[in-house]
């Protein structure tokens, strides 16, 4: 992929605010629209999509492992949607592709523009909320991506491979049941490279669109090349003494929960995001990662699912009127949300 398309010209790698921001050299691009008009979704657009594996012509340029990593997605059976209640609905798009001259696939990620009021220069998929009229969470997942990083919605070249099942977002201790998401992750294959590059941020939503290897989730380590150009270590993006991924085990809203952070050439990818994609990695390459994805103890995603689809009306009557100081339980003592730690 071409280096991350930026809201602007020169792109200035940013993070949070009260954060250190590293020095990185800036990333030139030529300007691409940015006409907010260009990210409405055209009511006469698909609202359907087939699911499932392309049609070989779609898979030739793939190399072998990339070719059974998306025959595997595209295998699996998508569960049936989770009566939630009154939680809230999400979707994201996790969109891969494998670039020209390489023999991976990569995941395209945003980073999310430092204006926004929640999780400001967050590594991010494209996705957001269900709305009322969405018919499903393709359709979801499909028209933020478009709405976020210009993915397109009529393409012959971006193939849904398959739903899988929904994971919720772990918030801190003390977190009011609102606050948590219900999310379903949906993979896509754009099988045609030239697209990634006619793709732009939303500067409303997005600061930059750049890739992560889908491998590197499910090993934990960066291999070749991609190893050279990852962003600084040493720093709040990067303060963990290993070179590619870290992970810790806290106590969160919802129980026992491991937090991984992996390291990229951009943002890191931690939190939520990185739950989505460790699970993707694992059905794509056929298996759980070494380093293990969960902590001891933690309950699995239906449970906390429904813990929370549970106990959300009896919350919701209750008044919140209390500043509520968010934490992790860590093995050393308690951390405030505050400190960067999600």
């Amino acid at each position: 992929m071409a280096p991350p398309i930026s809201a602007t010209e020169d792109l200035a790698s940013g993070a949070s605010s009260g954060v250190a921001t590293p020095t990185l050299a800036p990333l030139k691009r030529t300007v691409l629209p940015t006409d907010l008009a260009a990210f409405v979704v055209d009511p006469s657009m698909p609202k359907e999509w087939p699911i499932g594996l392309p049609s070989q012509d779609a898979l030739t340029h793939l190399s072998a492992e990339s070719r059974a990593c998306v025959e595997n997605f595209a295998a699996h059976t998508p569960v049936e949607q989770p009566e939630v209640g009154q939680a809230r609905r999400a979707a994201v798009l996790i969109a891969l592709y494998q670039p020209e001259g390489s023999d991976d696939l990569r995941v395209l990620l945003t980073t999310r523009a430092k204006h926004l009021r929640r999780n400001p220069g967050q590594t991010a998929l494209p996705g957001g909320k269900v709305d009322e009229d969405d018919p499903s969470p393709v359709y979801t997942a499909r028209r933020e991506a478009f709405e976020e990083a210009g993915v397109p919605l009529a393409s012959p070249h971006v193939h849904v491979l398959t739903v899988l099942d929904p994971v919720l977002t772990v918030l801190p201790m003390n977190a009011h049941l609102k606050n948590h998401i219900v999310v379903t992750p949906v993979v896509a294959l754009i099988s045609d490279p030239a697209l990634v590059t006619t793709l732009r941020p939303n500067p409303d939503e997005v600061e930059c669109i750049f890739d992560h290897p889908l491998k590197a989730i499910h090993t934990g380590i960066v291999e070749g090349e991609l190893a050279e150009n990852l962003n600084l270590s040493d720093t709040n993006w990067w303060p963990g003494p290993t070179e590619f991924h870290s992970l810790e085990d806290v106590t969160g809203s919802t129980g026992s929960y491991r937090m991984h952070r992996f390291r990229t050439r951009h943002t890191p990818i931690r939190g939520f995001t990185s739950d989505v994609l460790i699970r993707a990695a694992a059905l794509g390459f056929g298996g759980e990662p070494e380093y293990g994805h969960y902590a001891p103890d933690q309950p699995s995603w239906p449970e906390t699912i429904d813990w929370v689809v549970q106990g959300l009306p009896a919350a919701l009557e209750e008044p919140d009127t209390e500043k509520r100081r968010l934490e992790w339980r860590t093995a050393t003592g308690v951390r405030a949300s505050g400190q960067r730690i999600e």
